[in-house]
């Protein structure tokens, strides 16, 4: 079974994996640590039972999208059958109201369920290399900061990350079945 989801080719250079994953990584401790106030609402919204969260979404979605009654400067009133082709235009935005929400939320729980793989690779690593990665990526320490409390030199952080790097690309290849090239 695969940890990961990404949607990466499934033959790439080490040296492209490795520009993916760092991108990945830039971004690791926002993915897993942060949510947003729409993730956190819909949390709320599905312990509800389901006609409260109809009458909820069906409220949201009428104070966005509902037709204004407007004076109709012409002196003729609409006609009944003007009114009911508006809602049902207006019901059958709601259930596409309902699928583009349900869409953004699996999006946002497949980025954060992807981002916890990775670190978990990240952490599977032998040290130094899942430290200096962990620091640098997910912690966010300055490299200064990093050289001095591992004892390493500048040359020696970037050779320890480069080779964490390459075997995170590695381990992230063989769980996402993805062929690896030699780079040119």
């Amino acid at each position: 079974m695969k940890d990961l989801v990404y949607k990466v080719e499934k033959r790439m250079t080490v040296k492209a994996l490795k520009k993916f994953l760092v991108a990945k990584l830039t971004s690791l401790y926002s993915d897993v640590n942060t949510s947003s106030d729409k993730a956190t609402d819909f949390l709320a919204d599905i312990k509800k039972t389901k006609e409260e969260k109809r009458k909820l979404l069906m409220s949201l979605y009428a104070a966005e999208c509902a037709p204004a009654k407007v004076t109709d400067f012409s002196g003729m009133p609409k006609r009944e059958c003007d009114m009911t082709a508006e809602m049902i235009d207006f019901c059958a935005g709601f259930d596409k109201y309902i699928a583009a929400m349900r869409a953004e939320y699996k999006e946002l729980i497949r980025k954060k369920r992807d981002a916890v793989a990775l670190l978990t690779l990240l952490v599977s690593l032998r040290n130094p290399y899942s430290k200096v990665l962990y620091l640098k990526y997910y912690i966010k320490v300055p490299l200064q900061t990093i050289c001095k409390d591992m004892h390493f030199s500048r040359s020696t952080f970037f050779r320890k990350r480069d080779k964490a790097l390459s075997d995170l690309a590695v381990l992230f290849a063989e769980r996402n079945d993805i062929k690896l090239i030699r780079d040119k």
